[in-house]
């Protein structure tokens, strides 16, 4: 086990366990954060067009 499980607790470890068992939902979470991202950044954006 890494450290970072020395001073987490067990519900931590096994959130971080999760992810070394199934990489594919580190993607998923990447890819959806980025998402999110664009269409917040796009939804401002067109707030700041429809105001001028």
């Amino acid at each position: 086990m890494g450290p970072y499980y020395r001073s987490s607790s067990q519900g931590v470890g096994a959130f971080f366990d999760l992810f070394y068992q199934y990489p594919v939902l580190m993607l998923a979470v990447t890819a959806g954060i980025v998402g999110m991202g664009i269409f917040i950044y796009r939804k401002r954006n067109r707030d700041k067009v429809t105001r001028l």
